[in-house]
């Protein structure tokens, strides 16, 4: 994506970003405080002098050393933890507000899933995490980090199991109707099993085609399918679709689309959305760059989908 699309969202956020911490910072930083103090507090320094007080009976310098960096390390792991929860519902609801019409939280219906034909099995047991939703130049969307499975199970036990997905899953609306489906996979992504009466399509863009394989659905032997998939698969729309899994940083992609509805799965296991370390700056604004980028390169797609939505065929 180029700079300028990212740079149109800085300033405004910058603004939103200290109007935001300088209601909030106070409150957010005594919590930090409250947080930080649990690691000395009274039971963690009972737990220290046990350590010292056996070590020292052993006579062991370095076993000292070493028991006690894991305790305290371990304690703060489990502090820091808590930490971010507390403050991630706290913070987010606001946060994610400086881009507009967004909430924290948002579900996308397990029909969306299973129509897309990215999966071999119904995806019927969904795990989630973070989710956002809202409406931006008029495209509802969702986004939610997820764990999507398919289990059986039978007289309260489970008979089998298949993990599908885990990753970024983003849902959007357009304004346009597509007649024919279309499938996207990065080509590191072999898909499971492609359905019947697909064909292999090259897209404008070569820097493209080089990183994806595209896939249309055929319309009744003709290539109508084909046309209708470049249409709306410009240079600019290949460009920003690109740029979602960069900012997100992963390496496997897929897509469906199809009618109004656009599923992208961003696959990876680390956790995404996850708040700073109990010691750092809440008011950091660099701290928060992560967030930023994801959401510019959701908010430049969503504005090429809905100028693509718009131009008909």
């Amino acid at each position: 994506m180029p700079i300028n699309c990212i740079d149109k969202y800085k300033n405004n956020f910058a603004i939103k970003f200290a109007n935001l911490m300088e209601g909030n910072l106070p409150r957010w930083k005594r919590l930090q405080m409250k947080c930080i103090k649990k690691i000395f507090s009274l039971r963690s320094c009972i737990l220290y002098c046990v350590i010292i007080i056996f070590c020292l009976l052993m006579k062991n310098v370095i076993v000292l050393f070493i028991m006690l960096f894991i305790v305290i390390l371990d304690n703060l792991k489990r502090i820091n933890k808590s930490y971010q929860r507390k403050i991630k519902y706290e913070l987010f609801p606001k946060l994610v507000k400086i881009f507009g019409d967004v909430n924290y939280g948002g579900t996308i219906p397990f029909k969306i899933y299973d129509e897309s034909m990215l999966f071999k099995q119904e995806a019927n047991s969904i795990q989630k995490d973070d989710s956002f939703n809202g409406t931006y130049k008029n495209v509802p969307f969702t986004i939610v980090e997820t764990d999507i499975n398919y289990t059986e199970w039978k007289n309260n036990k489970l008979e089998k199991y298949e993990h599908l997905f885990k990753g970024i899953a983003m849902h959007f609306e357009m304004h346009k109707k597509i007649k024919s489906r279309v499938l996207i996979y990065s080509k590191n992504l072999i898909p499971d099993k492609l359905p019947n009466g697909f064909e292999k399509v090259e897209m404008e863009l070569e820097s493209f085609n080089k990183k994806y394989n595209v896939y249309v659905e055929k319309m009744h032997q003709t290539a109508e399918g084909q046309i209708e998939a470049r249409y709306l698969f410009n240079t600019l729309f290949l460009e920003r679709f690109m740029q979602l899994q960069t900012s997100f940083k992963v390496d496997k992609i897929r897509c469906s689309i199809c009618e109004n509805s656009v599923l992208i799965l961003l696959e990876t296991k680390k956790d995404l959305f996850e708040m700073n370390h109990l010691l750092n700056r809440i008011d950091d604004i660099n701290q928060y760059k992560y967030l930023f980028d994801e959401f510019a390169s959701i908010f430049s797609f969503v504005e090429i989908l809905n100028l693509s939505s718009r131009t008909g065929l």
